[in-house]
């Protein structure tokens, strides 16, 4: 075998081994993968065991967007794809427009707070910098007063410079953000307004605007009857959630904003619970249901969805076991008996009145 055809091989391995790696951390098998991309479960196949040697720049696409990338891990699947000896990617990542990895900024405030403009991660300085983007970013295209920002870095002790200081820091991240943008540009993504600023950012721009987008399909989808469609909308909505939001943000961690994204995402991965267990895809929405009553060990109702998920999923003594580990709990914390949906939920599971999961058609 030449070098070269070695050298072709262990890149195409990487791929393979890089595709399979995202698709199980996504929690997707191939037939669930190749279903949500639109491309044969034979293809995934091929391309993860490295049979498939030109994977078509529009199936990367797909597959980025399937499995819930950011703009880094697709750009990382793509130049492994052009290892492989793909054409360039043509067609814009998940949920971004073409200019996306080349001439746009990219937030993400789901997770830690991050940053890319034309395709370079951006370094957002020191934490009170940061927590002044983030503090924007989540009132994207509001103006924000400069006094309520001033509050949310130093609360009631303020330094006499405070003014001084949100001025250099908005400056410095519009450098970062907008390049040679006048602070008053109206098309500039950072921009001034009196004594207030704003974020202007698109709705492919912001991981927080993608998710109200994808979420608002999904309920569109499941008042239409589309339960699939649905379905497949609250995953990828879902799945921009790489962690808490702006889990490296010490500053905002007791802004009620936070407690509010908590409360969307909670609704998204309740209704879809719901959408799911009509459509009889149970275990799409297991893992989002565990994570979900592990961040919040006393909510009845997400509890309630999980009992049924898991009769749903065959699992029906860890349903019964839920339920009675939540009794305790809201005993011992809170010295109550579980509610009505809790109660209902668990008369259902013993009398295994919960429909069972199928595969997608």
């Amino acid at each position: 075998m030449s070098r070269e055809t070695g050298a072709i091989g262990a890149e195409v391995r990487t791929f393979g081994v890089l595709l399979r790696s995202r698709r199980l951390m996504a929690g997707l098998t191939q037939e669930r993968l190749a279903h949500l991309a639109g491309i044969s479960v034979a293809a995934i196949r091929d391309l993860e065991q490295g049979r498939r040697l030109r994977p078509r720049a529009r199936s990367l696409t797909r597959l980025a967007d399937a499995l819930g990338l950011d703009t880094g891990q697709t750009e990382e699947l793509v130049l492994a794809a052009r290892g492989a000896g793909a054409a360039p990617a043509t067609g814009p990542g998940p949920g971004q427009q073409q200019s996306d990895l080349s001439a746009r900024l990219r937030l993400e405030i789901l997770g830690p707070l991050a940053a890319w403009r034309d395709g370079t991660r951006v370094e957002l300085g020191p934490p009170r910098q940061r927590a002044v983007l983030a503090l924007l970013a989540l009132e994207p295209d509001t103006l924000v007063h400069r006094e309520t920002i001033i509050d949310t870095l130093w609360g009631d002790r303020p330094p006499p410079t405070a003014v001084n200081l949100v001025q250099t820091y908005v400056s410095r991240l519009r450098r970062a953000v907008d390049g040679a943008h006048s602070p008053r540009n109206r098309d500039g993504t950072l921009v001034s307004a009196g004594t207030s600023y704003r974020l202007r950012v698109a709705g492919d721009q912001l991981d927080l605007l993608e998710f109200r987008r994808l979420a608002g399909q999904a309920r569109t989808a499941r008042s239409s009857g589309d339960a699939l469609t649905a379905c497949r909308m609250y995953e990828q909505a879902l799945r921009l959630w790489r962690q808490e939001p702006l889990a490296d943000v010490d500053i905002l961690r007791p802004h009620p904003a936070l407690a509010v994204l908590a409360g969307q995402q909670a609704a998204a991965v309740m209704e879809y619970a719901e959408v799911a267990l009509r459509a009889g895809l149970n275990d799409q929405v297991l893992a989002h249901l565990r994570a979900l009553v592990t961040r919040d060990p006393l909510n009845e109702k997400a509890h309630s969805h999980l009992m049924i998920v898991l009769a749903g999923s065959g699992y029906q003594a860890e349903a019964l076991q839920v339920y009675e580990d939540l009794r305790k709990r809201l005993d011992s914390q809170l010295g109550i008996q579980p509610g009505p949906a809790l109660t209902g939920a668990y008369m259902r599971v013993l009398r295994q009145d919960v429909p069972a999961s199928h595969a997608v058609p």
